[in-house]
């Protein structure tokens, strides 16, 4: 047999409003007596911010920003290595023709 919708739309609106101003699904899931689950369903029905690859936390989101930042910082010494060689080999160049 079908299952019941026991929450009203506006209800389900007021538990995502929730979600996206708290950042913690699982402590709004736990206020509200649903299951985080179900509230997962409803953020994805209702909600307006995109999430952040599915994370559910803000915890996990700050990880993500962190581990992000790392790579973004590796990749930019990468290119100052590079820029350096690239400076290097065109200041021998001139220095063979000259």
């Amino acid at each position: 047999m079908g299952q019941i919708n026991q929450y009203s739309e506006e209800y389900k609106r007021e538990a995502v409003r929730q979600v996206e101003n708290n950042g913690n699904m699982s402590q709004v899931a736990r206020a509200l007596g649903i299951s985080p689950k179900t509230l997962h369903n409803w953020v994805k029905g209702y909600g307006s911010k995109p999430s952040l690859e599915g994370s559910t936390t803000l915890n996990e989101a700050s990880k993500r920003i962190r581990q992000l930042e790392r790579a973004l910082a590796e990749k930019e010494a990468q290119i100052e290595v590079l820029k350096k060689a690239i400076s290097i080999v065109s200041q021998a160049k001139k220095t063979d023709l000259g």
